[in-house]
């Protein structure tokens, strides 16, 4: 390894930290030693360090996902690149920035029997937004400012129009280390500023309002839906803004932030499950912004509606319409279009029968649950009164999203919500979480099933290996609880075959999974002593895991008797 390399790897560390990264995750690995030394030694940058590229991966992928910010995660040669392969995805699907950057060997040593050695050029296909096979150059003048624009372009293009990830790829020979100390960075502006400056391209033109104000000048009896949006509060301060001075009821899934506002309507999941209901809410206009929320009651009532005009607000032309029910996309900032269209003229009994609806269908869902008793609906409303505005709820994807959506209040202040939904799976689930608490000056809770955390258990080393701070929640139901509401369930099969094939519970004893990894155990089985051990978890410094038993088929039936009870009090 030459001079000339470290000192090209130092100048484009330097312009990544001029530019605005603050993060990044390393993995073991010698290939990847050039790489890792060069980020780690810039103080600018907060490396975390991980044994695991998967882990890795999804830790930068919830940092960047909190903290808006692109992340970079680098490896070592051979399959370490392919282990972060879940992780693009999801960044990919979920509109989140990533600047990977592999080690790999040098064209000389690719399809000769190498070892540690497979073909990484343009591995994740179009999972990348863009890749770059970087070379090996001297360390010329031209060549460090080409390194610098390369940086530059690199950390803009994660962020220009669909964020998303951008992969690098360095072919490094040996010797890999210097027998002297490293190189500073050189070639950079004496201000601090980049080298080259990249100014977005969103912009809200006056004639892109008019365009929307006239599509919904003619509609009294719109509904905003809104589903997740995780970059900022902006949208769900306009979303709720704009609909209280519409009149419009606002369907917001907690993953936009925008469940908040007079207009928020927060148990519609439950209400569209009744058919009548639906029917007599039927909008003449729906704006949607973010993506398609989670319920599937919601997305159905959509679907069912062709004969209604539907028109998303999505500046990246990401196109989320599987029941091809759009009729209008605007190419606009939904946050900006929201707070700049002109109040509208509103009919009040149009949001008031909505929220008639919604107060009837809570009451119904009190009822059901219990004012004491503790159960996985239970545990989502619970969260979502208690958790103060600074926090951040991590959700795992299967039941505890659907189940955060169905029960969270709507609060005029809620916490964040955050979730891996791009590709929907649960992998890195914990490691995205600890991302998401390294990013986060708030308590960061994780709500999580125990098949989930079991999936990513490696990740639960971020506690003690980068002294972070995570609640996590544990709904212990041993297995997959969501196979339960599935058809599947009903299939006629042997109730071992079910069990152990679809359900799959893992057997794992929590309480010794908390000790391994230096965790504090607390099991809840009241609502009282939930709220007491998230009290003291949220209080204390050290991570914990606070497990709820329950059982899968009573959870399935308690939910079809929250949905009967809701029906029924809306034919009251």
């Amino acid at each position: 390894m030459s001079l000339a390399t470290y000192t090209l790897l130092a100048a484009f560390v330097d312009e990544l930290a001029r530019c605005g990264m603050r993060d990044a995750c390393t993995s073991p690995g010698s290939r990847c030693t050039p790489l890792v030394l060069s980020l780690a030694r810039d103080e600018r940058l907060r490396c975390h360090s991980h044994i695991d590229e998967r882990c890795a991966g999804f830790f930068a992928l919830g940092l960047a996902k909190a903290s808006g910010r692109p992340v970079a995660v680098t490896c070592t040669s051979g399959t370490a690149v392919a282990n972060l392969l879940p992780a693009v995805v999801e960044a990919h699907e979920a509109r989140v920035p990533l600047i990977v950057l592999s080690a790999d060997r040098p064209p000389e040593l690719r399809e000769v029997g190498a070892g540690q050695t497979i073909d990484q050029l343009k591995i994740f296909g179009r999972f990348a937004k863009w890749f770059f096979e970087v070379g090996d150059h001297e360390a010329s003048p031209e060549r460090v400012r080409w390194i610098r624009t390369l940086a530059c372009r690199t950390y803009s293009q994660t962020l220009q129009g669909r964020p998303g990830v951008v992969h690098l790829n360095f072919p490094l020979r040996e010797p890999l280390v210097l027998d002297e100390p490293l190189p500073v960075a050189e070639g950079g502006r004496p201000d601090g500023r980049p080298l080259v400056t990249i100014s977005p391209t969103r912009h809200l033109a006056p004639q892109d309002v008019q365009s929307l104000e006239q599509a919904i000048a003619a509609h009294s009896h719109g509904i905003v839906v809104a589903g997740r949006y995780e970059r900022d509060t902006q949208l769900a301060e306009a979303a709720a803004a704009f609909c209280a001075r519409a009149g419009w009821p606002l369907l917001a899934d907690p993953l936009s932030g925008a469940r908040r506002g007079e207009a928020a309507v927060a148990h519609y999941d439950a209400l569209l499950r009744d058919p009548s209901f639906g029917v007599r809410a039927k909008p003449d206009i729906v704006l949607r912004v973010g993506d398609l929320p989670t319920s599937k009651p919601l997305r159905a009532w959509l679907a069912a509606m062709p004969d209604v005009p539907q028109a998303a607000l999505d500046p990246e032309d990401y196109w989320q319409d599987p029941d091809a029910t759009l009729c209008r996309v605007f190419a606009v900032e939904p946050p900006a279009a929201l707070s700049a269209l002109q109040p509208l003229k509103a009919d009040p009994g149009w949001l008031e029968s909505w929220r008639s609806a919604d107060e009837r269908a809570s009451e119904a869902i009190l009822g059901v649950l219990g004012a004491l008793s503790l159960n996985e609906p239970a545990v989502a409303a619970e969260l979502g009164a208690l958790l103060p505005e600074s926090a951040t709820l991590f959700v795992a994807s299967s039941m505890p999203v659907r189940d955060i959506e169905t029960f969270w209040p709507a609060r005029n202040t809620p916490p964040r919500v955050l979730c891996n939904r791009g590709a929907n799976g649960i992998d890195g689930t914990v490691s995205s979480a600890f991302g998401v608490a390294a990013a986060s000056d708030g308590p960061v809770v994780l709500l999580i099933g125990d098949v989930a955390l079991a999936h990513d258990i490696g990740g639960l080393l971020a506690a003690r290996r980068l002294d972070l701070k995570l609640t996590i929640v544990l709904l212990n139901n041993e297995g997959g609880g969501i196979f339960d509401f599935l058809p599947v369930a009903g299939a006629p099969v042997d109730e071992d075959i079910y069990t152990r094939h679809i359900a799959t519970p893992t057997g794992l004893d929590s309480q010794q999974v908390a000790a391994l990894y230096d965790l504090v155990h607390e099991c809840a089985d009241t609502v009282v002593a939930f709220r007491a051990a998230l009290e003291r978890s949220l209080a204390s410094q050290a991570s914990s895991i606070i497990e709820v038993r329950t059982d899968r088929q009573a959870n399935v039936e308690l939910h079809r008797r929250v949905w009967t009870g809701v029906s029924a009090s809306l034919s009251e």
